[in-house]
């Protein structure tokens, strides 16, 4: 019999889920898999706290780590490599459980923010070997081919990936947006998209169940941002992601202008000033006696003053300071002070999916604060995904990364929903598909 030589696409995450998103490109000699990340699924079971996993078997079992075994113990008898798009936690948090031997690439930017935020101890997170390649160089493993294209998202260095296999073109586009700070490095991955000729679009989906409303560009919220300062007579805390620089120096800008002195946890502040070329004015730092080594170091030679919390009590009008979730304690060191706004700009707690988010708003609501969210997605709307699809005319669209993918549709450009653990050839995928007709 002969035998099937037929490039194989198979998920193991990410299909119904926002974030997550694991697939597998595999040919007969080689194995490509994007992203690597690990979402929360209520109705899975799941390790924390003192229930610890006891290896990367009991992870595997209960499907938090993808049925790949050539992930965790190296065959070196293929060829297999992994691709990050882009920093986020839900597209990186399961690459600590990978055999060292694996090659994992992403861009250089996406790079240098991994190493920071270990380097600063933001999050939980052990050093990450990752190789940096220029967007749009193409690299080979076994017989397949792919780069990584630049996208505006909401974190530094995202991008799509272009994989040319020997029977097809795919494309994955990671999370990308149009009302950033650089919509036009969106327009120009359509466009590059397009010229590519894919057979195979796999995209976004994530707002595919937001109700319509008005879209909030960054320059929008900065505005707004500096109009809920302005507006507060009392203390002003604020809530940014770090993993997000531009966010995050925005809050710096906004402060000055509400006639506010900007207060930022070092560690924050550490990983947003390599993306800029100064950090504005007038920008202090909480002081920290607990700080990583490479940031204290950081702080001397910057020689960035630092503020007690008595500091900031004495004239809380004139200030608006970082509040991250695990320093809500100095709300209890500000004591009568305490009392104002705090802006929780899709910061940690990330939303409420998260356990934190309630106890969040307990220790809020006991001192006082109240609370608003202003912030602005890192994904395009739903008509925006739409339009790419139709631009970049696919042979065959599969909408991943959300809780409704049925809600992406393409005029005229056939469908397919994937399933998890599923082996989809080209051939399968075009003769299972069908064009939706949008409601």
């Amino acid at each position: 019999m002969p035998v099937d030589k037929s490039t194989r696409i198979t998920f193991f995450g990410g299909t119904r889920t926002i974030g997550g998103t694991i697939c597998r490109v595999k040919t007969p000699s080689a194995q490509l898999v994007f992203d690597m990340g690990h979402v929360v699924r209520p109705a899975s079971p799941m390790f924390a706290g003192a229930l610890r996993p006891r290896s990367t078997a009991d992870l595997r079992a209960v499907g938090i780590l993808p049925d790949i075994p050539e992930l965790y113990a190296r065959d070196e008898r293929g060829h297999l490599a992994i691709c990050i798009s882009h920093n986020h936690l839900d597209h990186t948090a399961l690459l600590p459980y990978m055999a060292n031997e694996i090659s994992v690439f992403s861009t250089k930017e996406t790079c240098k923010i991994l190493r920071l935020i270990s380097e600063a101890s933001v999050e939980d997170q052990p050093p990450l070997r990752v190789i940096g390649i220029e967007p749009e160089e193409w690299r080979s493993v076994g017989d397949l081919q792919f780069q990584f294209v630049a996208v505006d998202h909401d974190t530094p260095g995202a991008a799509a990936i272009f994989i040319s296999a020997p029977d097809m073109r795919l494309v994955y586009t990671g999370d990308l947006r149009f009302h950033g700070w650089r919509p036009e490095v969106s327009r120009a991955f359509v466009e590059k998209a397009r010229r590519f000729e894919p057979d195979v679009l796999l995209i976004e989906g994530t707002r595919a169940g937001d109700e319509a409303r008005p879209q909030v560009t960054e320059q929008e919220l900065v505005r707004l941002i500096v109009e809920a300062m302005a507006g507060e007579a009392r203390m002003v805390y604020f809530n940014a992601y770090p993993r997000h620089p531009e966010r995050v120096l925005a809050f710096a800008r906004a402060a000055r202008e509400a006639k506010r002195l900007p207060v930022f946890e070092a560690r924050t502040l550490y990983v947003a000033s390599h993306f800029t070329d100064g950090l504005p004015e007038d920008i202090h730092v909480w002081a920290d006696d607990e700080l990583p080594d490479p940031v204290a170091r950081w702080l001397k030679d910057r020689g960035l003053p630092s503020l007690e919390a008595s500091d900031v009590r004495t004239t809380p009008s004139a200030f608006a300071v970082e509040l991250a979730y695990d320093r809500l304690w100095r709300l209890i060191d500000l004591g009568a002070a305490a009392a104002g706004l705090y802006i929780h700009s899709n910061g940690a707690p990330l939303g409420p999916f998260d356990p934190a988010w309630d106890n969040l708003q307990r220790w809020l609501a006991h001192f006082e604060v109240a609370f608003r969210a202003l912030g602005t997605s890192g994904h395009a709307a739903l008509d925006e995904i739409e339009q790419t699809v139709e631009t970049i005319r696919p042979r065959v669209y599969l909408p991943i990364h959300s809780f409704h993918p049925e809600r992406v549709t393409a005029a005229g450009i056939p469908r397919v929903l994937p399933e998890e653990r599923v082996d989809y050839t080209l051939s399968h995928l075009l003769a299972a598909a069908s064009v939706a007709s949008r409601a």
